[in-house]
């Protein structure tokens, strides 16, 4: 059985320097912050066990939750000193997958006799629900505040955000385990030749447009692969896969607009879960192979589950960042943060890391399981770990993936004009040239983007200067007997030019932005994208520029935000009308003077999104 590929060995381009994007720690809060997730290496302290008192009401409570089977474990210990209102009752929310540990190790802190008058409940949660409750963003959801937190990511803490001072990271991480990529066994058989890929090597391979040259002799050949990545929303490991990529680009003047190439390929790849990733893999000998970006321990996990088609982890050469499992304390009473740090310390004893590792976890020094084999399909060898994400950049980076991530509601507007029919090139046309950029730019939207096109010129029907080829709606969707996606493609394909035909520019831009103002869906970018000669409006007896200007003012609405991106087709483009448009709605001028230049220009508008 093939065996984890693993960083080791030069090859390849060296990636840009992740430090200018990776920090330290958090600052210290009052002398209570500290450094976050120093590994913990002290063993408990022991002591004679204490027996405790059950009472009544306690006894038949615990016994209901072992009847339900919910993932809930209390311990008390009790002492004739203590009465009902001294005790502390401390709430641990944990992310799923550790969970046996903790109860455990809180089991041992009760028997220990270290706990007098404590008692903790461990529970799992959903470290995103926990993030936005503690962050503020989910007032009234039925999730409640912990006193102790161990999600799976310090991600979820920088999500957290600042605002609240009662989020205190310590310098305990319980359990780590790397980001990795899986491949299915036999695709990894296959590239075991060729060496260990790059994190750039993997997101050609599945498509994503990342910074460079793509190499002749990639380890996976560009294209090759379908991507598979758990919703970075709700997932630390695709929230790890966009801060990884954001800082392997830092520096990189297009960084924004590759970014945006970079997410607009994980969505059209993102699964709500992991398990849904696995569920992939199947064994096949053709086509494009599934990778999936998950953790390791997660890969552990399947394969124990005996599937056809085992993963295989890769360890990408520049390294890669860990699920550290933090042990935050949330409590906000001074009592119940005492009592935290009690727990602490049975949370990072000998033990606890030793069932940890039992789990598929390694050690918070890297140390792994006994149970990592070539037959496991992860290594056991120490990863290559980069520097922890600044929180400030984490944050950055999940806002600009959640307006990427919006889908896309475009009207198109293409000039037909007489100018239109003039050579951009040797035996094309702009108007031609138009139509493949167009065409190019459609094969990179999913079938639940939003677009219409309309043609324009002068006088199309009647002294109005453009007409609806395609309305606005899902690319999926079924118009007769075709979908608006083939509709579209046929009437780019059967466009062409009013040889005696101006530009009636002015009064169709002004038309499709009201249409896209007045049908806006707060669920989308709502845009208008417009491609045209840059020779400007000419339109005798057509609106002019300062009356245009002034009704876009009218119509542009701050709560139904409409963006209007103009494109000059071919050399010599006039845009300075374009301009004086773009300054008064929200917008931007790009000229492209060749077909091949749409791919920059489709992505360097999306990334507009990032900064709005």
């Amino acid at each position: 059985m093939s065996g984890p590929l693993h960083p080791g060995g030069p090859g390849g381009r060296d990636p840009r320097d992740p430090a200018k994007y990776f920090g330290g720690g958090t600052a210290d809060d009052a002398g209570e912050h500290e450094s976050p997730h120093r590994p913990e290496t002290r063993p408990a302290r022991s002591a004679r066990p204490r027996r405790g008192i059950m009472v009544g009401p306690l006894a038949g409570a615990i016994a209901l939750v072992v009847l339900l089977g919910i993932s809930l474990y209390a311990f008390v210990v009790a002492d004739s000193s203590c009465t009902s209102t001294g005790t502390i009752t401390l709430d641990v929310a944990v992310a799923p997958g550790i969970e046996p540990a903790m109860r455990n190790a809180a089991n041992r802190l009760a028997t220990s006799g270290q706990a007098r008058c404590t008692r903790a409940t461990v529970r799992t949660a959903d470290p995103a629900e926990v993030a936005a409750l503690l962050a503020g963003t989910v007032p009234g959801r039925a999730e409640r505040r912990p006193d102790v937190w161990i999600p799976d990511s310090s991600l979820w803490i920088a999500m957290a955000g600042t605002k609240d001072r009662n989020i205190r990271p310590t310098r305990t991480s319980v359990a780590r385990s790397p980001v990795v990529v899986a491949l299915p066994r036999s695709l990894a058989t296959t590239l075991r030749s060729r060496g260990n890929p790059s994190w750039n090597d993997l997101l050609r391979a599945a498509g994503a447009t990342t910074g460079g040259a793509a190499p002749k002799n990639a380890v996976i050949p560009p294209g090759s692969a379908r991507l598979l990545v758990p919703d970075p929303a709700r997932n630390a490991a695709g929230m790890h896969a966009l801060v990884l990529t954001d800082a392997l680009l830092a520096g990189d003047p297009n960084q924004n607009a590759i970014f945006a190439g970079v997410a607009r390929t994980v969505r059209e790849a993102t699964l709500p879960t992991v398990r849904a990733e696995f569920a992939r893999f199947r064994p096949m000998r053709t086509g494009r192979r599934p990778i999936a970006l998950a953790s390791e321990r997660d890969v552990w996990a399947f394969n124990r589950t005996r599937p056809a088609e085992p993963a295989v982890a890769v360890y990408p050469r520049e390294g890669t960042l860990s699920l550290d499992h933090p042990y935050t304390i949330t409590a906000v009473d001074p009592a119940r943060r005492n009592a935290a740090r009690l727990l602490e310390r049975a949370m990072s004893a000998r033990a606890t890391r030793d069932e940890l590792r039992a789990l598929g976890y390694r050690a918070p020094d890297g140390t792994a399981p006994a149970t990592f084999t070539a037959a496991s399909g992860v290594n056991p060898a120490r990863t290559r770990e980069l520097p922890a994400p600044r929180p400030d950049r984490v944050r950055h980076v999940m806002q600009s993936w959640s307006r990427l991530a919006l889908g896309i509601r475009l009207l198109t507007l293409l000039d037909i004009s007489g100018t239109m029919a003039e050579p951009i090139a040797p035996g094309t046309t702009r108007l031609q040239a138009t139509a493949r950029t167009a065409q190019t730019g459609l094969s990179m939207m999913s079938d639940d983007t939003e677009l219409g096109v309309w043609a324009f010129s002068t006088r199309l029907r009647g002294d109005r200067d453009w007409i609806q080829l395609v309305p606005v709606g899902p690319l999926g969707e079924r118009i007769g007997s075709a979908t608006r996606r083939q509709k579209v493609l046929s009437s780019l394909g059967a466009i062409r030019p009013k040889v005696t035909g101006d530009t009636g520019l002015f009064e169709t831009l002004t038309a499709a932005y009201r249409e896209m103002t007045l049908t806006y869906k707060p669920e989308f970018i709502n845009t208008v994208l417009l491609f045209t000669d840059g020779k400007g409006n000419d339109d005798p007896g057509g609106p002019t520029l300062a009356r245009t200007l002034s009704r876009l003012r009218a119509i542009t609405d701050p709560g139904r935000p409409v963006q209007i991106i103009m494109v000059g087709v071919g050399r010599g483009v006039d845009t300075r009308e374009l301009r004086r448009i773009a300054g008064v709605v929200p917008g931007a001028v790009y000229v492209a003077e060749s077909p091949d230049r749409i791919v920059t220009i489709f992505l360097a508008a999306m990334s507009r999104r990032i900064g709005g």
